[in-house]
């Protein structure tokens, strides 16, 4: 999961005794337990560590008949999950950056935007 602050900026959580990142959310540390921790804003490029293809979208991607979705990592370590802006030539380890834009409209209307991922 992606977690954005201000809609444009990525950040995660990273525990400032063993620096383990995690997201927000989270209260104490997973890894350590303890409970103070720095904002990390993520950096650089970002690789494919995993993908899929949806052939069947929720109701919300009605104008898509596929799409791609994967799992990217940051220079830093954040991790995060979105959509690929495409289908093709897709393979683990390629380099992708991200782009922030209107994902889809939910079903009351309204825009919904995120990150999807373009491969550099």
């Amino acid at each position: 999961m992606v977690v954005v602050i201000d809609e444009r900026r990525i950040v995660w959580k990273k525990c400032k005794n063993c620096g383990f990142l995690q997201h927000k959310t989270h209260l104490r540390c997973l890894e350590c337990k303890k409970g103070d921790f720095e904002t990390v804003e993520v950096s650089g490029s970002c690789k494919l560590l995993s993908y899929t293809i949806l052939t069947a979208p929720p109701a919300e991607f009605r104008d898509k008949i596929s799409y791609a979705i994967g799992i990217v990592e940051f220079e830093n370590g954040i991790k995060g999950l979105g959509q690929i802006t495409t289908q093709d030539n897709l393979h683990i380890g390629m380099k992708l950056k991200p782009i922030y834009k209107k994902i889809c409209e939910n079903l009351d209307g309204k825009e919904i935007h995120a990150y999807v991922f373009e491969p550099i």
